[in-house]
């Protein structure tokens, strides 16, 4: 993400001037907050995982498989340009069977009936068709979803299939798509680009709450503790309302990057790369009382990113990227990915179950809950790697 380059000593000097406090635990009566770190927790391994790995041409952002597990789907990105990595899986192995070029590729989301994958290019989005993608007939890209928002980077889809959202990190905004519209009447049809719902700078994790009523997405903002969750209408942002579609939002330690919702949608748990911590929100306060919305901080590696919750939610697996914004952050062993456990997170006590060994620069997760694995993207290692959902085993004290 270009935009953090040229701002990096601002950071560095943020943190020597005294931004750089940990998380603090709420006096009787006041809300939990948090600052910015250069703190990590890394905890022992998990025992018993071992991770499939498998190199790309270039390096991984997002990886998503089909509901069956047979197909591994990689964003990579080299040299300028994207494509889209076709693996063939089983049991313990990712063997890589084709490429798709593509203008660039960095978040991905799979339409819930397997049938598209939207791929988010900076400039605009590109909708695959699954199939062709598997078979390897033909030009598997139906359509670009393109509006006046830049930087189009995470992707996420309505629980219909009928909508489409993208984070639009240069712009600051959410662009909302009506995907099946573009479909069938073609995606350059009027009110397929429905609307632009203006946010913050950096705009980047969003998701869509399980009862499709909520899209919630974070903005990193300048360095410091300017980070933002907000809270979206998902009807109004479907009807083009735009701003009329924000609910609410609130403050989210230093440079929050991911989002991941609780199946009961009462949580968002979010990352943050320069708290080195998981945060979870109770959803119904950033709405009604956003300044107490904060209900638990989890310290874990150096600068985590991607966050995505397993086992029904018992668990959040978060990205431990290290990529290294932050002079004196950090280390071989924080490239990781941690298990935290969220029951215990939200009860306030010791959350850490352990940790899965990572390549450098672990990005993006997913899950397929059919088969019970889990995904990552290693940007800087060039490989993606496979291993199956840890057990939601209860922290020591």
């Amino acid at each position: 993400m270009g935009l953090r380059s040229g701002i990096i000593a601002l950071m560095a000097a943020m943190v020597v001037c005294g931004c750089s406090g940990t998380a603090a635990a709420p006096a009787a009566g006041k809300p939990l907050t948090v600052g910015c770190s250069t703190a990590v927790t890394t905890g022992s391994f998990v025992p018993g995982i071992h991770p499939v790995t498998a190199t790309v041409a270039g390096s991984p952002t997002a990886v998503v498989s089909t509901a069956s597990g047979r197909w591994v789907f990689a964003s990579v990105t080299s040299g300028g340009t994207g494509a889209v990595e076709v693996f063939a899986a089983s049991p313990g192995s990712l063997r890589l069977v084709r490429t798709v070029p593509l203008p660039g590729a960095w978040g991905m989301a799979m339409t819930h009936d397997g049938r598209y994958l939207l791929v988010a290019d900076y400039r605009a989005t590109v909708v695959l068709r699954v199939d062709v993608l598997e078979q390897g007939h033909g030009d598997p890209a139906v359509g670009v979803l393109a509006d006046a928002g830049t930087g189009q980077f995470e992707v996420a889809v309505s629980a219909d299939d009928r909508y489409a959202f993208m984070s639009d990190e240069t712009s600051g905004a959410l662009s909302v798509f009506d995907l099946a519209r573009a479909l069938r009447d073609g995606f350059t049809a009027p009110q397929v680009a429905i609307g632009i719902v203006p946010l913050a700078y950096g705009a980047l994790g969003v998701a869509v709450s399980p009862d499709g009523s909520r899209l919630y997405v974070t903005t990193f903002g300048s360095y410091g503790p300017h980070g933002l969750l907000w809270v979206i209408d998902a009807a109004r942002a479907e009807d083009g309302a735009e701003d009329q579609a924000v609910l609410g939002k609130a403050y989210a330690g230093c440079q929050p990057v991911r989002v991941a919702v609780s199946p009961d949608g009462a949580t968002a748990w979010v990352t943050t790369e320069q708290s080195n911590a998981l945060l979870a929100f109770a959803t119904a306060n950033l709405v009604r009382d956003p300044g107490r919305a904060l209900r638990a901080v989890v310290p874990v590696g150096s600068e985590p990113a991607g966050v995505v919750l397993a086992d029904g939610g018992r668990i959040a697996l978060v990205a431990n990227s290290n990529r290294g914004l932050v002079p004196g952050t950090g280390g071989p062993a924080s490239q990781t990915v941690s298990v935290i456990s969220t029951a215990a997170a939200l009860a306030g006590r010791p959350a850490g179950i352990g940790a899965i060994p990572a390549g450098r620069f672990p990005r993006d997760l997913s899950v397929n809950p059919a088969i019970n694995e889990v995904y990552l993207g290693n940007f800087n290692s060039g490989t993606i790697e496979e291993f199956p959902v840890p057990a939601a085993t209860t922290p020591r004290a």
